[in-house]
């Protein structure tokens, strides 16, 4: 018997759960964001290794997803796949729209100042110390995985991602980057662009259609 392809809701709850589990155990744990921002500036202080590890992956997951996508556009090109050069530029899309113009705008507007940095919001702000909220990071990731686990014909691929995602959200409360709530902002923001690709996938497909056809009857 075939196995039902997950609805969307269930997908985007397992994508999303791990990263809600994190920000709802940190502020349990450590009684609210001061707290949280108190304790991990210990922690780094105590685990010097452990930071040089996150700060790998919370530097490098992303661009590394950059691949995944280049190399889905690779395929879909020279094996004459409409569906996965629509998904890959659908994400490009994606991307652009989120995580460079929509996620820009409310990191300067709304000013919410780091973890480290002391005093209240100043809104409208082109300091990066006063450009917390949402996560930059959360929301691009949230992008990606997004755009992969939306596609997905079982709940494996957007569990995967959920783990992913929820990792580089600690990551980034850990580093002392952000607070737990402007992963939520983040992850909030970047689901608006795994819906956003899974829009326009099925238009870029048919758009490139006769673009793969000519091309493959150039090469024949």
């Amino acid at each position: 018997m075939l196995s039902k392809v997950p609805s969307q809701l269930a997908t985007w709850t397992a994508l999303a759960l791990p990263l809600c589990c994190v920000v709802a155990a940190t502020l349990a744990l450590y009684g609210g964001e001061t707290g949280v921002t108190e304790h991990f500036v210990l922690w780094r202080a105590a685990h010097p290794t452990a930071v040089k590890l996150l700060r790998i992956y919370t530097d490098w997951v992303n661009p590394a997803f950059y691949l995944v996508f280049a190399g889905m556009l690779f395929v879909g090109v020279k094996r004459r796949r409409p569906d996965l050069t629509g998904r890959a530029l659908a994400y490009v899309a994606a991307q652009f729209v989120v995580s460079l113009a929509i996620e820009r705008v409310l990191k300067i507007g709304i000013g919410r100042p780091r973890p480290d940095v002391p005093g209240g919001f100043v809104p409208f702000s082109l300091d990066a110390a006063h450009n917390a909220m949402p996560s930059g990071h959360t929301t691009e990731m949230t992008v990606q995985t997004s755009c992969l686990a939306l596609f997905a014909r079982s709940l494996a691929l957007p569990i995967l991602m959920g783990l992913l995602l929820g990792f580089m959200g600690f990551s980034r409360v850990a580093l002392g980057a952000h607070h737990p709530t402007d992963l939520i902002g983040g992850l909030l923001l970047g689901s608006l662009g795994g819906l956003l690709c899974r829009r326009l996938a099925p238009v870029f497909a048919a758009r490139v259609v006769p673009f793969l056809d000519r091309m493959h009857t150039a090469k024949e």
